[in-house]
């Protein structure tokens, strides 16, 4: 990771310690689909990810942890492993304000509102 994106990265990391104990509201939209999840956000850390040989998984990821919820067209489910992982090895952009970000990576877009 470069030094800029480096700061990018704890940029999101500060934002979202600031929501620390808030509800928030995540979407991720990849292609056509649109993934919609709650978390009440109680930690926030970058993980590093295992190995992947296929190149599918990002070697970093900043992990939200919570007690959360997956929201199906049919209703919800419990958030498995009450995480959510955002990537960040190609992180394009994002924007912040009091109460929304928005982070673009090569592969989605995710909305994050509390």
């Amino acid at each position: 990771m470069t030094d800029q994106s480096n700061e990018e990265i704890q940029s999101i990391l500060n934002h979202l310690n600031d929501w620390k104990g808030e509800q928030l509201s995540i979407e991720k939209k990849e292609r056509d689909d649109l993934d919609k999840n709650t978390l009440s956000l109680e930690e926030v850390e970058v993980v590093h990810q295992m190995d992947d040989t296929d190149d599918y998984v990002d070697p970093y990821t900043i992990q939200l942890r919570g007690k959360g919820t997956v929201v199906h067209t049919n209703g919800k489910a419990k958030l498995p492993l009450n995480s959510y992982e955002l990537p960040i090895k190609q992180l394009l952009s994002f924007e912040t304000s009091k109460e929304f970000m928005t982070i673009k990576t090569d592969r989605a877009t995710y909305f994050i509102k509390k």
